[in-house]
């Protein structure tokens, strides 16, 4: 049971990393904490709110390692096989993450003025997801009864994955606004020029987007049950949110939601992608 809760705690709470994360990005609220990792060099709580949103998120971040910390442990003391793999990932790239946050506020990446800026961010964000994805995995193989037989092909989870990654990079490399406050039209054009590498990036981001709704349409249509219609439900949500954001000119509450709706739905993907990897019993081996 130990194992079992703090997997669901580390779930959670990297989930809440993820969004409070989004927020941070959000508010330009980035480099409201000089210092790394108390705010102020201290213990003091900060009276700005900025500073109070960046305080939060790191409090958050470090609960969220407390707990794949302890959920590693018992996994590698209990279990055998691909759960030790996944809880190890999950670990990796908890401790990667807090070394890049670190040298995201060292360097004051929140300011966007460089390439290494934009790579560093978006960076910070892949490794977050990569925790996310250990840790989904190490739950569905321990406690999953039909894990080897989900329901979203593999084809399928790949595109919404190349959606969600320039995604990140469109949020972190300040292409968002980069077709304007259009949809389905981008600087007034179907195809814009793609002189601009961010009008390129958005544009590439917005077709893969409609390839992955196109993609979910055939997955429900050829395999028509309860997981099927929660996903296809879920990637057009994603889309309303996503489209809103941009008509109404990236509302914060519309940013929040989109952000907090693309990061469940990789959750909810990786959870129920089809994996065929062997038997159940060979995967978990107790101690």
């Amino acid at each position: 049971m130990k194992v079992k809760l703090f997997l669901l705690l580390g779930i959670l709470f990297t989930y809440l990393v993820m969004v409070w994360g989004g927020l941070v990005r959000t508010t330009d609220s980035g480099l409201a904490c000089p210092s790394w990792p108390l705010c102020y060099g201290d213990f003091s709580i900060p009276k700005d709110l900025s500073a109070k949103l960046e305080m939060g998120h790191r409090t958050i971040s470090g609960l969220a390692g407390v707990f794949v910390l302890l959920s590693f442990i018992y996994v590698w003391r209990q279990y055998k096989g691909l759960p030790k793999l996944t809880s190890a990932i999950a670990l990796f790239f908890t401790l990667s993450a807090a070394f890049t946050g670190m040298r995201m506020i060292k360097e004051e990446t929140p300011h966007l003025k460089h390439l290494s800026h934009m790579f560093i961010e978006s960076f910070h964000i892949y490794e977050s997801m990569l925790v996310l994805f250990g840790l989904v995995l190490t739950y569905r193989f321990l406690y999953s009864q039909r894990w080897t037989r989900g329901s979203i092909p593999l084809w399928a989870y790949a595109f919404a994955i190349a959606t969600m990654l320039t995604g990140v990079l469109v949020r972190y490399t300040g292409s968002g606004e980069a077709c304007g406050h259009e949809w389905p039209t981008c600087n007034g054009y179907l195809i814009p020029p793609m002189e601009d590498w961010r009008v390129a990036l958005q544009f590439i981001h917005r077709n893969l987007a409609y390839t992955t709704w196109l993609a979910f349409l055939i997955v429900f249509l050829a395999d028509r049950n309860r997981i099927t219609l929660i996903t296809f439900l879920l990637i057009n949500l994603q889309f309303v949110f996503a489209i809103s954001m941009v008509l109404s000119g990236f509302f914060t509450p519309l940013v929040f939601l989109d952000t907090a709706s693309g990061f469940f739905l990789f959750v909810w993907l990786t959870y129920h992608v089809n994996l065929s990897l062997g038997s159940k019993r060979e995967v978990r081996l107790a101690w």
